[in-house]
């Protein structure tokens, strides 16, 4: 590989890494217009869980779900690692372990939902920007666990 795809490819694997950060920033703050706009237009998000799979697609779709699933949530902190990217020319994978650990409310009990998940992603480029087009989170193992305060 020519000097030049190497250092291209690096600053896009950056700007991948870069992507999955801010997308975990965002979903700290519980901004679901923000987590949507990491997804291109025609983005899908999937995820795969105990309790069934859940499957939101477009912007709107994903902001909207988003918003939905982080309405009883009180607190979000995602802790992101591992992140092993593929770049092959434009076809761009990745894999990722996220722990997510959720603070929230049901039936006036709160609770503390920790969840060990992997992210298996395609990603797309528009305008020299990065954006997730495909995402596949697939919890790995879940507790949950109600706080007496």
């Amino acid at each position: 590989m020519e000097i030049v795809e190497r250092i291209i490819s690096l600053e896009d694997k950056l700007a991948i890494k870069e992507l999955n950060y801010s997308y975990l920033f965002a979903a700290d703050r519980k901004d679901h217009d923000k987590m949507a706009a990491h997804f291109t237009s025609d983005g899908v998000l999937t995820s795969i869980m105990d309790e069934g799979t859940i499957v939101l697609k477009g912007t709107k779709g994903i902001s909207d779900g988003f918003a939905e699933i982080l309405k009883p949530i009180q607190t979000a902190y995602h802790l992101g690692g591992q992140l092993l990217i593929d770049h092959k020319g434009e076809e761009v994978t990745g894999k990722s372990y996220v722990f997510v650990t959720l603070v929230g409310l049901k039936d006036n009990l709160k609770y503390v939902r920790k969840i060990w998940a992997v992210y298996e992603d395609e990603y797309s480029k528009k305008n020299n920007q990065w954006f997730i087009k495909n995402r596949v989170a697939t919890v790995a193992w879940e507790e949950k666990d109600i706080i007496n305060n």
